[in-house]
């Protein structure tokens, strides 16, 4: 049996969004990340859950009612980037930048239909070796962040990654990091930056960034849901991350692995961003 990539990289694939420079302000948001999910194409969209009465009273409407959750269900089309070649960086970095254009039509697409204006494409820098960027240092456990001051994306390659590419986790981590792309886009990352500036303790600020990390999360199973036939994904390696999340994913940071799970899997299961409105969901679920 293969073993998932997330589980060779210092025992997690991590992804990141960086909402500010490393020398920034005590309050700036820590780096966030993501996790795994598993499915079936003939689900129905789960039903939107009921916003508790403390989340409809502290989050803003940009949260909770945002505009891309009305955009309607993402149809199912064709996403063939192929299949990264190990030992090839050039390969890797080829792979890569085929998914993110998926995931870019895909959310251009969404936003219109939303009414949210023009979708900008976010800038991608992906390498084998350096590790520093504007928004901090990527690492074999953390390889990639987003950087909403500049709208980019930054990927480092490990070496075991080269060796060993499995393209289901490549393609999660690229649609995880843009999911946070569309967040900023739509107005959802400026939102929680202020709200985890204004939080006064750190259980609070944990779960500002659970639900902002476990959407981006959700959104990136709303895109492999959407190219599952094409891409493809193979429901037993599909269900090896999933697992693999739920035992093993967890962080203060990120959240139980369940939960980080539960939301890809969500996403996955439904196609439709109504599903990944984290912001309505009680503390448990994103806790």
């Amino acid at each position: 049996m293969r073993i998932p990539l997330i589980a060779l990289a210092s025992g997690a694939l991590s992804v990141l969004v960086v909402t500010g420079s490393a020398a920034q302000a005590t309050f700036s948001p820590p780096p966030l990340a993501a996790a795994p999910s598993a499915a079936d194409p003939a689900a129905t969209t789960p039903a939107p859950m009921a916003a508790p009465a403390a989340a409809k009273r502290v989050f803003p409407t940009v949260l909770t009612k945002n505009r891309l959750y009305r955009s309607g269900a993402v149809d199912s089309f064709t996403c063939s980037p192929g299949e990264p070649r190990a030992g090839s960086a050039n390969s890797l970095k080829a792979y890569l930048l085929k998914v993110a254009r998926c995931v870019n039509g895909m959310y251009a697409r969404q936003f219109r239909a939303a009414g949210l204006g023009a979708y900008r494409v976010p800038k991608i820098i992906i390498r084998a070796s350096g590790t520093k960027t504007p928004c901090g240092k990527l690492s074999n456990t953390y390889t990639a962040h987003y950087c909403p001051s500049s709208q980019t994306i930054y990927q480092f390659l490990p070496k075991a990654t080269i060796r060993n590419p499995w393209g289901l986790t490549l393609a999660k981590t690229m649609a995880h990091e843009i999911g946070h792309h569309a967040q900023q886009r739509a107005g959802i990352v400026p939102a929680f930056n202020r709200l985890y500036a204004q939080a006064r303790t750190k259980t609070a600020r944990n779960y500002l960034s659970h639900r902002v990390e476990q959407q981006a999360e959700c959104m990136a199973g709303v895109f492999l849901g959407s190219v599952q036939e094409s891409l493809p994904v193979v429901f037993e390696e599909w269900d090896q991350v999933v697992d693999w999340a739920a035992k093993h994913a967890s962080d203060t940071v990120h959240g139980k692995g369940r939960n980080q799970a539960f939301w890809l899997e969500r996403g996955y299961d439904s196609q439709s961003f109504l599903s990944c409105n984290t912001w309505t969901a009680p503390n448990a679920r994103v806790a």
